[in-house]
């Protein structure tokens, strides 16, 4: 799947039987946008792409989100400013779709803050892998 997801812009990250899934990581470092759906969570306030009722919020399902409080704020990830998020079931993911591709300004910042955040969901390997923050850093990091 390697191949299809670096040729392609959007790549579906459905839910599975947990809050987070291996895809919706497969997808960010192969440098595609992850497509979910999204959902109202139990509390009636937040977001889960998990699914409908869930408890599962995305602050506290995905590993340093934004608000989480694991990390310091300036190595938070915000997630929503590269994730497409899908409201009202799986028949808007084309037209959610669409309208993003309509708007290239939207495209470019969701693919730039993509490319700013996929380095920290994988590990460095390598002769200059300590040179580029990776996964192994934000772990670093949300021990200080």
């Amino acid at each position: 799947f390697s191949e299809v997801y670096r040729d392609s812009i959007f790549c579906p990250a459905l839910p599975g039987d947990a809050p987070t899934q291996k895809r919706f990581f497969d997808v960010t470092a192969m440098g595609c946008i992850p497509v979910v759906l999204s959902f109202p969570t139990s509390n009636g306030t937040d977001v889960s792409w998990h699914a409908e009722d869930s408890p599962f919020t995305v602050r506290d399902s995905f590993p340093f989100a934004k608000g989480s409080r694991s990390i310091a704020p300036e190595h938070e990830i915000d997630y929503e400013s590269f994730v497409v998020q899908v409201d009202g079931g799986v028949g808007n993911i084309k037209p959610t779709l669409e309208s993003i591709m309509r708007n290239v300004t939207d495209l470019r910042r969701r693919q730039m803050e993509l490319m700013r955040y996929a380095p920290l969901f994988v590990y460095g390997m390598g002769k200059d892998s300590h040179l580029y923050d990776d996964a192994f850093t934000q772990i670093m990091r949300s021990m200080e």
